[in-house]
């Protein structure tokens, strides 16, 4: 018997991370795949991933375009709206035994939503991590509580989808997709993607930067902006690698100024996207990880590489002694750099291990999937469970 499982994306930060577990299911004869985009994928203001996901492997079986994001929270809201819209229509044509999301964006609240008022079982891919900084935070509790099997990227996060009532025998810690990839992909040699960027890289110092917007802050994107890019001229003899913002609000402005002050810069290099073997190719050989990424919590201690973690975005995570967290201030975040430069610091990761896993996530991930298929377990009438 084969099952009939939904996956969704609705950006290319989690494409990259889901990848591994789509070609796992699209390889076994057990599972029909159904391979759906939505999001910034389909946004030429995010580079439209789409287009190059069509190259890949795995067919797109749908398209669901969301309401453009103006940039601003109104703008996801509407999304989000269009997103339940749009995922109900598709839910209501097409049967599921399973639909399996990751993560915690707007775009994937809305597909959660409008799966289960629509009677299909969610796998929901991390639950139970925390960022108090950003809307995220809500969003993905609040999948976790719509969601009926539960896949974690460490032990604590299990504990706290238990904590919101959900059973202990549908919760399960198989560790991070992001290691399985930065521990399993064949990464480029430096040399390589030296010239495939275009930027000279090769005995250079430089920091891969990615930023993102805080949702839950009073502060605007673009004063964060002036602080960053200010340390970021203060480091003399850094060259900068820049990936573009996600599509929260504020995510267009942010890219608008990279953009900007990237034209002005010889020492800057600024893509919308790099996907992932480039991205954890130029982790790998950085100085640091810089801003407020997760790939800088979960990719780049499992290259044992430092991060600069800049404000509150990721608060609450579990963080690896890798991870330097500091202020979004010039000074600050100078100062944080200086250190994640220093031998002595980096000597003392050399035997550092991951707090998300040994990079066999897809592969867990699937046989527990089936595992539950295939009993019949699966009932959405979920009885909360309450800790002693």
């Amino acid at each position: 018997m084969s099952y009939d499982i939904c996956v969704v994306s609705g950006s290319r930060a989690e494409y990259d991370l889901l990848k591994p577990l789509l070609e796992r299911i699209y390889n076994d004869s057990d599972f029909n795949l159904s391979f759906v985009l939505t999001g910034s994928h389909l946004d030429e203001r995010f580079g439209n991933t789409g287009r190059e996901i069509d190259k890949g492997l795995i067919p797109v079986a749908e398209r669901i375009p969301l309401l453009p994001v103006n940039d601003d929270k109104h703008g996801m809201a509407d999304s989000i709206a269009s997103a339940v819209s749009g995922f109900a229509d598709f839910f209501g044509k097409h049967s599921f035994d399973l639909l399996l999301i990751l993560g915690d964006r707007f775009e994937i609240f809305g597909t959660a939503i409008a799966a289960a008022v629509m009677g299909v079982p969610i796998a929901h891919l991390y639950g139970g991590d925390t960022t108090e900084g950003a809307a995220d935070e809500f969003m993905r509790h609040s999948i976790t509580k719509m969601s009926w099997l539960h896949f974690t990227s460490g032990e604590r996060y299990r504990e706290r989808v238990i904590q919101l009532g959900e059973s202990p025998d549908r919760v399960f810690n198989v560790g991070s997709l992001g290691v399985e990839n930065a521990l399993n992909l064949p990464l480029m040699p430096l040399e390589k993607l030296e010239k495939e960027l275009g930027f000279k890289l090769v005995g250079e110092k430089y920091a891969v930067v990615t930023y993102h917007p805080v949702t839950l802050e009073n502060e605007t994107a673009e004063s964060r902006m002036e602080e960053l890019i200010a340390a970021m001229d203060a480091l003399s003899g850094y060259r900068f690698i820049v990936t573009g913002s996600n599509a929260d609000a504020g995510g267009v402005l942010i890219n608008e100024i990279w953009k900007r002050e990237a034209g002005k810069r010889a020492n800057w290099y600024f893509t919308s996207s790099l996907g992932a073997v480039r991205y954890l190719s130029a982790l790998k050989y950085a100085v640091c990880m810089l801003g407020n990424s997760s790939s800088g919590i979960s990719e780049a201690p499992s290259l044992k590489v430092p991060t600069v973690n800049i404000g509150d975005r990721q608060k609450g995570r579990i963080m690896a002694e890798s991870v330097i967290s500091c202020e979004p201030l010039r000074d600050e975040i100078v100062s944080a750099v200086k250190k994640a430069e220093d031998p002595l610091f980096r000597e003392s990761l050399k035997d550092m291990t991951s707090p998300f896993g040994d990079g066999h996530t897809s592969e867990e991930t699937v046989k527990i999937i089936k595992s539950f298929l295939s009993s019949g377990k699966i009932d959405l009438k979920k009885k909360f469970y309450d800790l002693k």
